[in-house]
């Protein structure tokens, strides 16, 4: 491991790893190796086991979690980030890698895909085939299966080969959506004995810039030093391509890799380690100066994060594609695209399944002038490691604005409106709080009603909104809407009221769909999300419930009486186990006490009669102000117009919603 040498560190700590007396200190580091090496389904197995161990550490369940969000799995995902939020709470990427999977459970369930992806034939192999360009009509890649080149070398920390520069052509010339031809190597004066590629070319044809690494197998400064990337380029003049030059950035202390070229060829953008950045590699650019580059500018926080943003590639619009792990996203790496306009990058926007998944999703190039083109991904269903997979643009996916192109926008703006109704009497709800959510900038805005009830949250450009009322003695109501149609100087409408429904004491609130199989008191799996609602209810409202169950008549009425208590009971276990405090919820069995129809003993009725009475209700017996109940949510204490990271909301705050 210290030498980066994982594939054979993998096959020693197998054993290791089923050894008494090694397999403590084995495991962690197998789990390490897998993640270096990018094997995401190893990775989740042996971190699964890691953090099982009486000494596991808080990095931990941090990688575990990674692994997790990397293989879909988002609702045990959030569970590691916030243990590993607890366990170190210094560091707020837990918190806001939970809010992430709550975006993935929530909001993005429902978004329409903006692209068609599919396979491409002929091009990808058993090994890593990535990082697509293109250049005088052809498909530029790079790719470690390497055959032609004789090379015997594997490279350690992958196990595989070294990475040379492809070249394929489409079978039928310039339809690249369609099939290609197989692949060769694009010129052996870029691809030397270790690793080569991708590469980007400038919009004319005549200049090359390429990500190259040596293998170092020397010790500095006590450590081993691995290959770090580099960039070279060449010109081309009369057909030839001139020597290959090193980019001045190039350095033995850090890596420069990932080039990409602006179209009018005065902009180089890469991704870096090099000091200054915010963490892990970033976003930098140079700007020609005259025949030289000037001085490296990172990015900024915008698009950069603590974590890894690499795989740079410009459109010819100018807008900046590039792949990050930090930004809202699915896990692992995901596809992202930005826009300089005045001097501000916008918000980066996630370009969504099926272009992301939760896998590396990396390396995205259109074809020059067309709405098509390809990109990388490590997902399952591929041919190989990476594979190169192509997509179509089918719907226009718009950018958040930059702020100065907002303030434009200020003169005529566009609303959404809605009221908040009382779902008894129908009367309008004054000073309710309502929490508008736009997952297009990540903001919540908090919004105050009248004495018509009505909200009104200004709306710049389309987005998936969703907005949730709520009110100290009431029932809050989520609803989710889509906003799709914005003109500036026009409101749109909610589908629907909020409807809050009124906490009162003694008051009994039935539970639907909380039903039980005759003679039988466990919960079914249909009445969970039932019971989650009730949970919903106790978190966000300071009130004491007894939770009533109520049986058919069929059986005696000792019997009845038993099995409803232990129904009952069951039920509270299950909110008790959702977090609520024992003593705010106590179980009541009423028997066949209380029957809602006509079916009681004697009388003959059907199976639906008899199930619509062994129902669940609960009845508020003790409410006090949120001031009195610690850790309550209040919405009382947020301020009109006031806006939020939708980050520090509470989790699963907008769901469920419908």
């Amino acid at each position: 491991m210290e030498k980066y040498n994982y594939s054979k560190a993998v096959s020693i700590l197998k054993k290791a790893a089923f050894a008494d007396k090694t397999r403590n200190q084995a495991i962690p580091l197998l789990a390490e190796c897998y993640r270096l090496q990018r094997d995401i389904f190893n990775t989740k197995a042996w971190y699964a086991q890691a953090v099982a161990l009486p000494e596991a550490n808080p990095m931990t369940f941090f990688y575990y979690a990674k692994a997790l969000q990397a293989t879909g799995d988002n609702a045990k995902a959030r569970e590691m980030f916030l243990k590993y939020y607890s366990l170190f709470p210094s560091d707020e990427r837990g918190k806001n890698f939970a809010s992430h999977c709550d975006s993935v459970l929530g909001p993005w369930k429902k978004l329409k895909p903006a692209f068609e992806v599919k396979t491409v034939n002929n091009i990808n192999t058993r090994q890593s085939d990535f990082g697509p360009a293109l250049y005088s009509g052809e498909l530029i890649f790079a790719s470690d299966n390497n055959n032609s080149l004789g090379e015997i070398n594997q490279y350690g920390w992958t196990g595989r080969g070294y990475l040379n520069i492809k070249k394929s052509r489409p079978s039928a010339p310039g339809e690249f959506w369609g099939e290609m031809d197989a692949p060769t190597d694009f010129n052996p004066k870029f691809n030397q004995v270790f690793h080569d590629g991708p590469a980007a070319f400038s919009k004319e044809g005549n200049a090359i810039y390429f990500t190259r690494s040596y293998f170092i197998d020397a010790r500095r400064d006590g450590k081993y030093k691995t290959g770090l990337l580099k960039i070279f380029y060449s010109t081309r003049s009369g057909g030839e391509w001139g020597e290959v030059e090193p980019f001045f950035l190039n350095s033995p202390d850090y890596s420069v890799g990932h080039p990409a070229l602006s179209a009018d060829g005065k902009t180089l953008y890469f991704a870096s380690d090099m000091p200054g950045g915010l963490g892990g590699t970033d976003i930098w650019m140079c700007y020609r100066e005259g025949n030289a580059w000037g001085q490296a500018v990172n990015l900024g926080p915008v698009v950069n994060t603590k974590e890894n943003e690499m795989f740079p590639t410009m459109r010819d619009d100018g807008t900046l594609y590039f792949s990050s792990e930090g930004h809202p996203g699915y896990g692992a790496l995901d596809i992202f695209k930005t826009k300089n306009i005045n001097g501000n990058w916008t918000r980066p926007l996630n370009l969504h399944p099926p272009l992301n998944s939760s896998f590396d999703d990396f390396a995205m190039a259109f074809v020059p002038g067309e709405n098509n083109g390809f990109f990388s991904s490590n997902r399952p269903g591929g041919v190989g490691n990476d594979d190169i997979y192509a997509f179509r643009e089918i719907i226009p996916v718009e950018l958040p604005l930059a702020e100065k192109e907002i303030d434009l926008l200020k003169p005529s703006p566009s609303f959404i409106m809605g009221v908040v109704k009382d779902k008894v009497t129908g009367k309008p709800i004054e000073n309710a709080t309502v929490f508008a959510f736009n997952p297009n900038t990540g903001k919540v805005l908090v919004l105050k009603t009248g004495p018509d009830g009505v909200y009104k949250a200004p709306v710049e450009r389309p987005s998936e909104f969703t907005v949730k009322a709520m009110k100290p003695t009431f029932i809050s109501d989520c609803l989710p809407f889509p906003v799709t149609d914005i003109k500036p100087g026009t409101t749109t409408d909610a589908p629907r009221d909020l409807l809050l429904d009124k906490l009162e004491l003694n008051r009994i609130f039935r539970i639907d769909n909380i039903y039980y199989d005759f003679d039988k008191y466990n919960i079914r799996a249909d009445a969970a999300p039932e019971l989650d609602k009730l949970v919903r209810i106790m978190q966000e409202n300071p009130i004491n419930v007894e939770l009533g169950s109520h049986t058919d008549c069929r059986g005696s009425f000792a019997y009845n009486d038993k099995l409803s208590q232990n129904r009952a009971e069951s039920a509270v276990r299950y909110i008790i186990n959702a977090g609520i405090q024992s003593g705010r919820i106590t179980a009541k069995g009423y028997g066949e006490h209380k029957l809602n129809n006509r079916c009681a003993d004697g009388v003959n009725c059907s199976d639906d009669e008899h199930q619509a009475n062994r129902r669940t209700e609960f009845k508020i017996i003790e409410y006090s102000t949120p001031q009195q109940q610690s850790g309550q949510f209040n919405p009382d204490l947020f301020k009109n117009g006031e806006e939020l990271d939708a980050r520090l909301m509470p989790g699963g705050f907008f769901s469920p919603c419908k």
